[in-house]
């Protein structure tokens, strides 16, 4: 055992930084032995490497062993690479490999082995974690193997070293700029500019549009003159068209309505979809007609045609009767939400105007629709 902690304290100096000791318990099985299975003893020097590796010199001392003639000892010195699996959590899988010697006192033969295992650990704080790992190890001279289960505490420790404290700052006659914009401190108002950003006079980034914000955060440029945009400097749009208010000429429109390039809807998908071959509508889709009836009654102005499709299976003929009983039915429950007679009209076009191939069943259940067309 002596041999094993000063090998071990001669490869500990060579760690100069990043490392960790650790120390635990554990208990190995053995197979085609006479050694029985026994209490160990570990303790661990590692060196963090690149890439989530850790060289690990181990020793570890066993209890005494009954083998039926004498008592047995065993001690061991291994040499173990780890990776670490790090997920960015507390929680850190790993597993590792390596190999070292075995030196025994009693009836047993020193032996080289080779071992290898998975194990996890569980960052208690920066410093300090627990470990548990299962581990298999084969002797190669006594001709038999070790699987074993450990657990123990770890002490990370090391690190870059702190900086030197930085020379005293000797008096210049230049004007000092701390951001480096080329606004000595004393005049600038904007302090603390990113690098690289183009600033004026008074050291503040440039706003080449005057919309309050700066250009380098503006995804937005060249927005008009008194345009209310957003954090990023695009034109607010309320409604979310995709049309920006300043140029919306019907605000508010309902989300889901095809609008043209001044925010007005030109068309609206009812997205019912309808059971082949019939026109009931399902409850589920009583909220979408009941979103468009509001939209009517607070815009009496507008009127619409409620058409209705089908996919191409079946006659034409019968195709545009089904598709006429699916408008209407959609017309009949706007009525009855309060929607004028005046502003609603419906009709069936059958098979045409498809907006999906209805060589699918995908495509075919959305041609299966009722949409209403906007007229102002």
């Amino acid at each position: 055992m002596k041999r094993i902690l000063a090998l071990s304290a001669i490869v500990a100096s060579l760690f100069a930084a990043d490392y960790q000791i650790s120390g635990g318990f554990g208990r190995h099985g053995v197979t085609n032995s006479p050694i029985k299975n026994y209490n160990f003893g570990n303790l661990r020097i590692g060196k963090y490497l690149p890439h989530n590796h850790l060289l690990r010199l181990e020793a570890e001392k066993s209890t005494s062993i009954k083998t039926g003639k004498e008592d047995t000892s065993l001690s061991r010195i291994l040499l173990n690479v780890e990776h670490d699996f790090d997920f960015g959590s507390k929680f850190v899988p790993y597993a590792f490999i390596g190999g070292g010697y075995q030196w025994v006192k009693g009836a047993y033969e020193n032996a080289a082995v080779a071992d290898l295992g998975l194990g996890a650990k569980y960052n208690i704080t920066e410093t300090f974690d627990v470990f548990v790992e299962a581990r298999g190890m084969r002797d190669f001279h006594n001709n038999d193997n070790h699987y074993g289960l450990i657990g123990g505490i770890g002490f990370n420790f090391g690190g870059e070293k702190p900086a030197p404290a930085p020379e005293p700052v000797k008096p210049v006659k230049k004007a000092v700029d701390s951001d480096g914009d080329g606004v000595a401190d004393n005049l600038d108002k904007c302090p603390n500019t990113p690098a690289g950003v183009k600033v004026d006079a008074n050291g503040c980034p440039v706003d080449s549009d005057h919309d309050g914000v700066a250009d380098y955060l503006d995804k937005c440029p060249n927005t008009p003159a008194g345009v209310k945009v957003d954090a990023n400097g695009c034109p607010i749009d309320s409604d979310n068209d995709g049309v920006a208010d300043y140029l919306d000429k019907c605000p508010n429109t309902p989300k889901g309505m095809k609008v043209d390039k001044n925010g007005c809807a030109i068309s609206y998908n009812f997205n019912i979809t309808f059971d082949n071959n019939s026109a009931k509508i399902k409850s589920e889709f009583m909220p979408k007609i009941e979103k468009f009836a509001e939209f009517l009654k607070a815009h009496p102005d507008v009127k619409a045609e409620i058409q209705g499709y089908t996919d191409n299976r079946g006659s034409y003929k019968y195709n545009v009767l089904l598709s006429q009983k699916r408008a209407k039915a959609v017309y009949e429950a706007l009525i009855k939400l309060g929607v004028n007679k005046d502003q609603i009209t419906w009709a069936g076009y059958g098979p045409k105007n498809p907006i999906a191939s209805n060589a699918t069943p995908e495509g075919r259940a959305k041609n299966r629709r009722v949409v209403a067309k906007i007229i102002y």
